[in-house]
């Protein structure tokens, strides 16, 4: 009885290791915000025309951004072009009425969140249309 139970624990674990190895989509190389991302699509924003769900994709390499901790992001364009952008943690969280952390990029406040090696950037600043505003999802490279 003893070796059967080892041998279904064994198992398990097992089965456990293979499941949770299956895609680098699961690999996470850090889990705060510093680091280099790969942006991979823009859910929603102007593109959508107001449809609910719309995604557009992005090759590797389209945009890349660095969040260093000096409080600084990089924008490196495909086309080379390369801009820099100062970013902080507004103190009065609260006023932008988020379930998520807010961060201003420049003087506009986007909320994230980190998933794993995704980071979602939702736009949370003023608009006056009808689209629903772009959410700008990153996969980690580094």
């Amino acid at each position: 009885m003893k070796k059967k139970t080892i041998y279904v624990c064994l198992t398990l674990l097992v089965t456990i290791f293979m499941t949770s190895c299956s895609s680098d989509d699961d690999e996470t190389f850090g889990t705060g915000l510093t680091g280099k991302w790969d942006l991979i699509e823009v859910q929603n924003g102007p593109d959508g025309l107001c449809k609910d769900d719309y995604t557009n994709q992005y090759p590797s390499g389209s945009v890349i951004i660095e969040i260093k901790e000096s409080g600084e992001i990089v924008f490196n364009y495909e086309d080379g072009k390369v801009e820099t952008r100062d970013y902080s943690f507004p103190e009065d969280q609260e006023r932008y009425n988020s379930s998520l952390p807010v961060m201003t990029i420049g003087e506009v406040p986007f909320s994230y969140a980190i998933e794993g090696n995704r980071l979602k950037l939702h736009y949370y600043g003023s608009y006056f249309t009808d689209h629903i505003p772009a959410t700008f999802v990153f996969k980690r490279i580094r």
